[in-house]
Order: structure tokens, then sequence, then C-alpha cells
């Protein structure tokens, strides 16, 4: 009966020692280019990821804190960062580069280099959570291309049978 009087209090200090950890916006659903806000040059991502058309985003941000974002036009190559990771991410459309990313406060930052090509891209969300910026710079033997690409959160998808790629039924087996 002692020790736990003894160690009571023990763990009361622990607990009040023990390191915050960051709340971080979470970055999950559809998102709509709002292309009047945008400043851009095509191909607006990192290395070109998205191509021509970075007009919607369909992200998921994990528990683990991976952020797995897929255009609507080529959900095949999405893209993943998980902060203080390094990993692969599609940059073309036979091309790979290894890309790190950490939190920097509220924004996810990504970066990487593949050949003579970099790329620093910085993702944050409006107070309200109803706005996506993503500013990517890339970097390579021809120059520099800055991109500055903002996001309106969209509804719910609906059925997947008026997603771009639909949803097929399939007969169910009887007993």
């Amino acid at each position: 009966m002692h020790r736990m009087f003894l160690l009571a209090p023990a763990l009361l200090i622990f607990s009040f020692a023990a390191p915050a950890v960051a709340q971080h916006p979470d970055f999950s659903g559809m998102w709509t280019l709002d292309a009047d806000a945008s400043e851009f040059t095509a191909p607006a991502f990192s290395g070109g990821r998205g191509g021509d058309d970075t007009g919607r985003l369909f992200i998921t941000h994990a528990a683990n804190d991976t952020v797995v974002i897929g255009a609507e036009t080529n959900g095949m190559k999405a893209w993943s960062f998980t902060p203080g990771k390094e990993l692969t991410i599609a940059v073309g459309r036979d091309t790979t580069m290894r890309a790190a990313s950490r939190w920097e406060g509220d924004r996810l930052v990504a970066e990487g280099m593949q050949g003579d090509m970099t790329m620093h891209e910085v993702m944050s969300l409006s107070a309200d959570g109803t706005i996506l910026t993503i500013d990517v710079t890339t970097t390579t033997s021809t120059g520099e291309t800055r991109n500055h690409l903002v996001y309106t959160m969209e509804p719910p998808v609906g059925p997947c049978k008026q997603w771009a790629m639909p949803c097929k039924d399939f007969p169910q087996a009887s007993r």
C-alpha cells in the first residue's frame, strides 16, 4: 500500500512532463482547383505529376500521417508523403523520384531530386480547412518553375457510378 502512494505522484509528474504531440491538419478530401486564385504553368506539379490536368485531387490523410494524393485523370500515378521518411514518387510517365517530407508547423513540406531536377513542395490548409494551397518549385537545367495552386473542398464524391472511372455492378450469387 505504501508503494502505491509513492507511485501515484511519480506517474503524475511524468504525465505532465511528457511532450505534447502536435496536431497536424487533415488534408483528406476531394479538392477542386480554383483556377482564378491559382498561378501555374502546366505541368503544375513537381516533375509533371498530374500532367496538364490538375483540376481535381483526391487526398487521403492516414492515421500514420501518410498523405496519399491522386489526380482524377491519373489514379494509377498517385503519390504519397510520410513525414520523416523518404519515399519514391512518380514524376513522369516512366520516371520516379526519391522525396522526403516533414512538418514545418501546419505545413507539409516535401523535397526531392531526380537527375538534374529538384522539387520543393509545400501543402497547407486554411484555418477553416476548406482551402488547400500547394506551392511547388521545380528546378531543372532549363530554369525554375513556380506554381501556386489553390483548391477548394468539394462535397463527398457521391455514388461511384458518377466518378470519372465509374464502378460496375456485379451480379450477386444466389444460394
